[in-house]
């Protein structure tokens, strides 16, 4: 029987991993978060249909035998987690080694990416590029020091004197006021300092005792910091192999890994999207329940009519495409086989979850792209290159599948339309990787299992 398990996301992130992660957290003893900071954000309902929304806090703090803890793999804004916890009282950790999120990482976020231009990488301006910058350049802040407050104080107020600093060389007039910023954070370090332990012995044992422990993976694969499309990329490592360097546990520590993805794709911020049906700027200024189909395109979408910019608007609005943390619309774009097929071979993943599956139903034609081709000079690839440029003047490959009517209220994958079994048997046999659940519902009971999880 499987005790540890990870699951991760497979494409550019807002996959539903955390319906995925809530159904197997509420049987779990420990849900770890091993990366990422508040730039993440998971939602999903409980069975009481309670809707919880996560973006520090591991997903297990709404169920009360769950121990829940932040890896050293993480960035922390202290007043997001306690945001995210004030329902609840969850027993939780925090690693020493993870790093603090302050608010002059904030402002260095939202003006290095203002003078980007062109160039800007759409971050969620949270801080958290720069925090993980200052942990690389060995002069971040620990969670450690929340239990030596004297040190910590005198670390902040050094820290807040070289980035109004920093400021200067940006041209703007925006100073951090250390005494503010102290008598800010000391309440949080006062409530947080008790949860600070080495959390990497705490899940070390937690291995030897046999625990039953989820490994919460925040963005996906194809933003992480190596292997993502550069620079259009989160500012750590989304993959396996950040699981278990955010975890401080070895190379057998996780028994599964479960790629999250989508039945469409889907993508928010800058960067590369080969599949999408219209340019990420027309869509910037779109907002939640604004487009209503005409009764003549609900036809049209029936009958394989409609274009794809006009089908993935719909799509986007059925489907609540949205950030649960920002609000941004999201990207929306056909299945991606070339995208996914790396982040099946980077995590070596043993199934995938499919979701939101019934956000396709009713459309008449579906589309999965197969390979990229170069618009002037032919060429194919099937292997999605590591830097995004050299995708530039390819196109998408489609392979048309018939749509279905719907798949709501299903439970059993035989009953499931013979569109549908073609469509999810195509990918996973193009991928040569089994489908293990599938999501058809924001419900925490909307899925389909195909084998047993835990």
């Amino acid at each position: 029987m499987t005790k540890r398990i990870a699951v991760l996301g497979a494409q550019w992130g807002d996959e539903g991993k955390g319906a995925i992660i809530a159904q197997l957290a509420e049987n779990a003893d420990i849900v770890v978060r091993a990366q990422g900071g508040d730039n993440a954000g998971h939602t999903f309902y409980t069975k009481e249909g309670k809707k919880v929304v996560t973006n520090i806090a591991p997903s297990g703090i709404c169920f009360p035998n769950v121990s829940n803890v932040i890896g050293n793999g993480c960035v922390v804004n202290l007043e997001t987690l306690a945001k995210n916890i004030a329902d609840y009282s969850p027993e939780l950790y925090i690693s020493d080694a993870a790093h603090l999120i302050l608010d002059y990482h904030r402002v260095l976020d939202r003006v290095r990416e203002k003078s980007r231009n062109k160039g800007a990488i759409g971050t969620t301006q949270r801080g958290i590029g720069p925090v993980y910058a200052d942990k690389m350049n060995r002069v971040g802040i620990r969670m450690g020091l929340l239990k030596h407050l004297e040190r910590l104080e005198q670390e902040i107020r050094y820290a807040v004197e070289q980035k109004n600093k920093e400021f200067i060389s940006y041209g703007i007039e925006e100073f951090i006021d250390a005494d503010k910023l102290l008598e800010q954070m000391r309440p949080l370090f006062k409530q947080f300092a008790p949860c600070v332990i080495d959390t990497g012995v705490y899940l070390h044992h937690a291995v030897k005792e046999n625990k039953r422990m989820l490994f919460e993976g925040s963005q996906a694969a194809m933003l992480d910091i190596d292997h993502g499309t550069y620079p259009a990329v989160t500012s750590s490592n989304t993959t396996m192999g950040g699981m278990l360097m955010g975890t401080g546990l070895g190379l057998r520590a996780i028994e599964r890994g479960i790629g999250v993805a989508k039945a469409y794709t889907t993508r928010v911020g800058e960067g590369i999207f080969p599949t999408e049906g219209e340019p990420y700027q027309n869509i910037k200024g779109y907002k939640r329940g604004e487009f209503i189909l005409t009764d003549t395109e609900k036809r049209d979408l029936r009958e394989g009519g409609l274009s794809d910019a006009i089908i993935f608007r719909y799509i986007r609005e059925i489907a609540d495409e949205y950030g649960a943390t920002t609000g941004r619309p999201r990207r929306v774009g056909w299945f991606d086989m070339v995208a996914l097929k790396k982040a099946v071979r980077v995590n070596d993943l043993d199934s995938l979850a499919i979701t939101k599956l019934d956000c396709l139903d009713g459309i008449g034609t579906l589309k999965v792209c197969t390979a990229y081709q170069h618009s002037e000079t032919g060429q194919m690839i099937t292997d999605f290159p590591s830097d995004q440029q050299e995708l530039e003047g390819f196109i998408p490959v489609y392979e048309l599948f018939k749509g279905w009517g719907s798949t709501k209220g299903i439970r059993d994958y035989e009953q499931l339309p013979k569109e549908t079994k073609k469509y999810l048997g195509f990918i996973a046999e193009t991928l040569n990787v089994p489908i293990s659940l599938i999501k058809n519902g924001c419900g925490l009971e909307d899925y389909i299992l195909m084998d047993g999880l835990w």
